[in-house]
C-alpha cells in the first residue's frame, strides 16, 4: 500500500513554480480565445475566457494534488473534480446563448466556453502540446473558418422584424419585401409584430428598409 502511494505522489505531484506557470499559459491561451469572441461582439468575450481557462486549470491541479498528497490507496480518482468542470460549464454556456426573435445567437461562443474549459484541464494536466495545438485549432475555426462561412455558406437570407400600428400593413410590407416569407406574427396593445424572413442582403435590404421606415403605419424596423 505505501508502495503504491508513493507511486502515486511521485506520478502526479509537481513543484510549486511549474503549477504557477500552468496557470500563467492557461490565462494566456484563454484570453487568446477571449478575445477573438471580444472581437466579435459576443455576449462571453475576453474576461470571461480567460477567468475559465484559469478556473478549470487550477482545479485540474487540485483534482491531481488531492489523490497525490492525501489519498490512501490505490482506489483514488484523479479525475473526479476535473470531470465535474466539463458538466458544469454548462450553466455558462447556456448564459452565452441569446435567442433574438426567431434567430439564435451564442452557440459558437457557448462551444468555444466548453473548448476553453478543456484547454484549461489539459494546461493543468500539463498537457502543453496538446493544449497549445487546440488553442490554436479553436482560433483556426473561431476567425479563419468564419469568413469561408460568409464567403461560401451564406444563404444572403435575413430576419426583419416590422412593428406597425395598423394589423392591415402586411400586405403593404409583402410588397416592398417581395422576396420575403412571412414567419410571425403578434398583435398586442393596438399593434402588430411582424416577423419575416427575407432572400435580400446589403444595400439592397438596406434600401427597403428604408422604405419601409416611411410608410405611414410602420414605427420600427429592425434586421436581427
Amino acid at each position: 500500500m505505501l508502495e503504491e502511494l508513493n507511486f502515486l505522489v511521485e506520478k502526479y505531484s509537481f513543484p510549486l513554480w511549474e503549477g504557477l506557470l500552468r496557470i500563467v499559459l492557461a490565462m494566456l491561451l484563454g484570453a487568446l480565445i477571449g478575445l477573438e469572441r471580444e472581437r466579435r461582439r459576443q455576449p462571453a468575450g475576453f474576461r470571461t475566457h480567460t477567468v475559465l481557462a484559469v478556473g478549470s486549470a487550477l482545479l485540474s491541479m487540485v483534482s491531481i494534488y488531492i489523490p497525490a498528497t492525501y489519498g490512501t490507496g490505490i482506489n483514488v480518482d484523479p479525475s473526479r473534480i476535473a470531470s465535474q468542470v466539463v458538466s458544469g460549464i454548462g450553466f455558462l454556456g447556456a448564459g452565452a446563448i441569446l435567442r433574438m426573435g426567431v434567430s439564435v445567437k451564442g452557440l459558437t461562443t457557448a462551444a468555444s466556453l466548453w473548448t476553453t474549459a478543456g484547454i484549461g484541464l489539459a494546461v493543468g494536466a500539463g498537457m502543453y502540446v496538446m493544449s497549445l495545438f487546440s488553442a490554436f485549432v479553436l482560433l483556426v475555426v473561431l476567425s479563419l473558418m468564419s469568413k469561408v462561412e460568409r464567403e461560401f455558406l451564406a444563404k444572403g437570407v435575413k430576419v426583419v422584424k416590422v412593428v406597425a400600428k395598423d394589423p392591415q400593413v402586411l400586405e403593404q410590407v409583402e410588397e416592398v419585401l417581395s422576396e420575403s416569407k412571412l414567419l410571425k406574427i403578434k398583435r398586442e396593445d393596438g399593434r402588430v409584430e411582424l416577423i419575416l424572413e427575407v432572400a435580400l442582403e446589403g444595400e439592397e435590404l438596406s434600401e427597403r428598409v428604408r422604405t419601409l421606415i416611411k410608410l405611414p403605419d410602420i414605427t420600427s424596423v429592425e434586421v436581427i
